[in-house]
């Protein structure tokens, strides 16, 4: 039996184990989200919301961004090419996979509250985090503008009311080396305060013969720090700051403009592949309740700095390459207030976001077919200022006991202001340009009998405009418009046999239009990036967790995707076609995930617990054109992990495996037609030990 078809069978084999189980399990866990802005039960929440507790993210071997993907259903997250602490991420079919600082994302990434508008970053190490939420499909009404695929949101610990605390330490495969430390507590009778620090070293997995060393290696050092102050009853601000230095390499590919590489963890790339990426943050957030009101403010700054050099070609001589030194920073306030009336609960709200990025960078040219000929430099230089302005509402309204109504919507002004040069070739762009949006959602809920809970709504969501990075004159003095998305989804929740088997369903269908893409612009003339196609999106998305018998808990997930171009037209062999056939990249059709977490009952002090789970996705596009080479087959991945904790939970050990199979295969590629081609692989096998002290 293939893997795909013993995957869609597990889910079943939940249900019917949970039916029919003998022994007493216990309840499985409640879920608290936030996702509309309120504290309310997953299970009772009309939103399509995956929720990953602490719990699960231990269970699951949940230690980064990148392993979020696999745990829900229709979303894929890889690095963005040579940038391995780079976000690329889809969500229901469309993403964004371009890392230069001009173009915005997709998919919102909050932390605590706080937007992070760039991708650079967004693939990190975990050390504090509470709770992940993944907002599927738009939420331009309650998360604004960037959030037409979605939205992710990582919650991290704050202090309790005791100290308390934790120190681990891993040691893996390829010399891992990684350090977590968190304590926390009271300070006074009405402060509290947590830090958090985490240091990750590894080798690196790809042989360079050129460099005669390994590259791809990690190196990253993070603190987060939080102070919680509640001088009374209704008044509380968190104070949370945050520093990390990764100086992992720049992603380090091979070749393959030759053909597919016989090994895709080795290369003749010749660049020197050291990388540094600084972020850090600080935010303040107040929350001021009073009777049925609750105000709140976060006011947030971030910046960071990354440069390095991308070896675009994987060979032992420069065809090309790409030297880079990024500075942004952003501040935010956001204000909303909240009412609760009993059937009335309405929030609104004003956000306010200015953004400044420096992107400089030199493209290094080599020629091909004439070694001999030197290398060329090309210099450019570009700062971009954003300013973005939203005011938002949504109120929710219980007409009876069972039947909810919800009606929103947000109105968002952005601007920005657009500064490339071009020093050596004495040309310099300058370009404004200003983009509204309104981006309205209606919903309702039914309660159809206990733990069967109905939803369905109606949203838009909006993608902000923007400028490429050209030295030819009418593409940088050409913006590209909003991308926006109109979305229908409906869904069903259900707990059942007292709370052991939650299934949660939905049913979407997406239309896009000014999908914004890298092709052939017919009306400019010229290879763009600009709002190239429309496209539709449908698909079914099914989660499943189960606690069939004591100390046995066990899930699943299902995504089924139908993402197709209405229409697209680009030139192939110099001639302008409809391409609406080629399939929507980061799209594969299905994606599956089953895994369980067993206390053994075995005769030994403490817990001894076994894990594993199994994903699989099929084909999956990584380049507009669909070039054969650079996408991702069809693969199957299996993880598993034994943990042993002792019976008064302060000392635990686990040793874990990612990759068990040791599927080889690219986490990224890069496709420049006659120039250059480039695989970039993804871990291979891996071990881990872990042994952690609780206080």
């Amino acid at each position: 039996m293939s893997n795909h078809r013993l995957i869609l069978l597990l889910p079943a084999a939940i249900v019917a184990v949970s039916a029919n189980a003998q022994e007493p399990a216990a309840a499985l866990e409640e879920i608290t989200v936030t996702a509309q802005r309120r504290a309310e039960s997953l299970q009772t929440t009309p939103v399509s919301v995956t929720a990953l507790t602490r719990s699960a993210l231990e269970d699951r071997q949940i230690e980064n961004t990148l392993d979020v993907a696999a745990q829900v259903p229709n979303l894929r997250i890889e690095p963005v090419t040579a940038l391995p602490n780079a976000a690329r991420v889809f969500l229901r079919g469309v993403g964004e996979d371009q890392s230069t600082p001009t173009t915005d994302s997709a998919i919102g990434f909050y932390v605590d509250g706080v937007y992070y508008s760039r991708v650079q970053g967004a693939i990190f190490d975990f050390s504090d985090v509470e709770r992940i939420e993944v907002l599927r499909g738009p939420q331009g009404t309650l998360y604004g503008r960037n959030t037409s695929g979605g939205a992710v949101k990582i919650i991290t610990s704050d202090p309790g009311d005791v100290l308390a605390g934790s120190i681990d330490f891993t040691a893996g495969s390829y010399d891992r080396r990684q350090f977590r430390g968190l304590v926390g507590g009271p300070l006074t009778e009405t402060l509290k305060g947590s830090l958090s620090v985490l240091k990750h070293e590894r080798d690196g997995t790809v042989d360079n013969l050129t460099l005669g060393r390994d590259v791809n290696s990690r190196d990253t050092t993070a603190a987060r720090g939080k102070l919680v102050w509640s001088p009374t009853g209704a008044l509380e601000f968190r104070l949370a700051a945050d520093w990390s230095e990764d100086l992992a390499d720049v992603g380090v590919g091979a070749s393959a403009f030759g053909g597919y590489p016989a090994d895709l963890f080795k290369t003749t790339a010749n660049a020197d592949p050291s990388g540094y990426l600084r972020t850090r943050g600080v935010a303040l957030t107040g929350t001021w309740t009073g009777g049925a009101y609750t105000l709140s403010s976060i006011t947030a700054w971030r910046d960071l700095r990354n440069h390095g050099l991308f070896d675009n070609d994987g060979e032992a001589r420069t065809i090309l390459h790409f030297a880079f030194d990024t500075e942004q920073s952003q501040l935010s306030q956001e204000l909303t207030l909240a009412g609760d009336w009993g059937r009335t609960k309405a929030i609104v709200g004003a956000y306010w976001f200015t953004e400044d990025i420096r992107h400089d960078t030199i493209n290094y040219s080599g020629s091909r077919p004439n070694p001999a000929a030197p290398v060329t430099a090309l210099p450019d230089l570009t700062d971009q200022d954003t300013d973005s302005y939203a005011l938002f509402g949504q109120a929710s309204f219980a007409v009876t006991d069972a039947l909810t109504l919800t009606a929103g919507a947000r109105y968002t002004w952005d601007d920005k202001h657009f500064d490339d040069r071009y020093p050596t070739l004495g040309r310099r762009f300058l370009v404004d340009k200003k983009w509204t949006a309104f981006t309205p959602r209606l919903a309702a809920d039914y309660k159809l009998a206990d733990g069967v809970f109905l939803f369905t709504s109606w949203s838009e969501g909006y993608k902000a405009g923007g400028f490429n990075r050209s030295s030819t004159p009418v593409t940088a003095l050409t913006p590209y418009d909003e991308e926006e998305v109109s979305t229908i989804e409906a869904g069903v929740k259900t707990e059942l046999f007292e709370r052991r088997l939650r299934a949660n369903l939905t049913w979407f269908y997406n239309d896009y239009s000014d999908l914004q893409l890298s092709a052939f612009d017919p009306v400019t003339n010229v290879g763009r990036r600009f709002n190239a196609a429309a496209a539709t999106t449908r698909g079914l998305e099914l989660e499943l967790s189960a606690a069939p018998v004591a100390g046995l808990s066990t899930y699943a997930t299902v995504g089924y995707l139908d993402a197709r171009y209405d229409e697209f037209q680009d030139r192939v062999g110099g001639v302008l076609q409809d391409v609406s056939y080629l399939d929507l990249k980061g799209a594969p059709r299905w994606s599956y995930a089953a895994g369980f977490s067993w206390a053994l009952p075995l005769p030994v002090p403490g817990t001894l617990r076994l894990s594993g789970d199994v994903s699989h996705r099929t084909r999956m596009q990584n380049v507009v054109a669909n070039t054969p080479i650079v996408a991702t087959p069809a693969l199957t991945l299996v993880d598993a992990s034994l943990s042993w904790t002792s019976g008064d939970d302060r000392w635990s050990a686990t040793v874990a495996g990612k990759n068990l199979t040791d599927k080889h295969y690219i986490g990224a590629g890069l496709y420049i037609a006659g120039l250059t081609t480039v695989l970039y692989p993804a871990d291979p096998r891996t071990w881990s030990a872990n042994l952690r002290y609780r206080f």
